[in-house]
């Protein structure tokens, strides 16, 4: 079953693909950042799927630039050359911009405090369809807990990354 979880605005021309309790690190393999991200709206969308003796979980979370969300199902997927490494039980698809921006009344440069980003993301996986939009980006809880989960991106013509799916559970 796929959900329609709303839209997000891409201004960066960056993606961040990541748990969002991880600080941005491009010198890993745990998380990337996608160059040439279509800028615009983005919408969003996570099949769910039934697994048994677990019950429903996030399958794959997917973000579509609104120039080719009609043709989602029409891209050809490219793997990317990272995983998500997942500790916090999700991960999430996010306008450089908005990754792990600190609360600028709260932040004391204190990295033990859980910002109120960080504490946005959670309150979205632990509710609901345990995935969801937010300022710049979007965030589900992950299918099986933590791991590490395939990233996959699809281009345009122009070379601009148009698409991204983080898969969970392959179905």
């Amino acid at each position: 079953m796929i959900i329609q979880l709303g839209n997000f605005e891409v201004n960066s021309g960056q993606l961040v693909v990541a748990d969002p309790c991880y600080e941005l690190d491009t010198n890993t393999v745990i998380m990337g950042v996608l160059e040439l991200a279509a800028n615009g709206t983005w919408n969003t969308e996570v099949e769910k799927v039934e697994i048994p003796d677990w019950g429903e979980a996030n399958a794959k979370l997917t973000a579509y630039h609104q120039s080719v969300a009609e043709q989602g199902t029409f891209l050809e997927w490219i793997k990317c050359p990272f995983v998500v490494g997942v500790d916090s039980g999700q991960a999430g698809i996010f306008d450089s911009n908005h990754y792990r921006i600190p609360d600028a009344a709260n932040y004391s440069g204190d990295n033990d405090t859980d910002s109120e980003w960080y504490l946005a993301c959670c309150d979205i996986t632990d509710n609901g369809e345990e995935a969801g939009v937010l300022t710049g980006g979007v965030v589900s809880r992950t299918g099986m807990g933590d791991g590490a989960y395939g990233v996959y991106k699809a281009v345009n013509g122009q070379s601009q990354v148009v698409g991204v799916k983080i898969v969970f559970i392959k179905n």
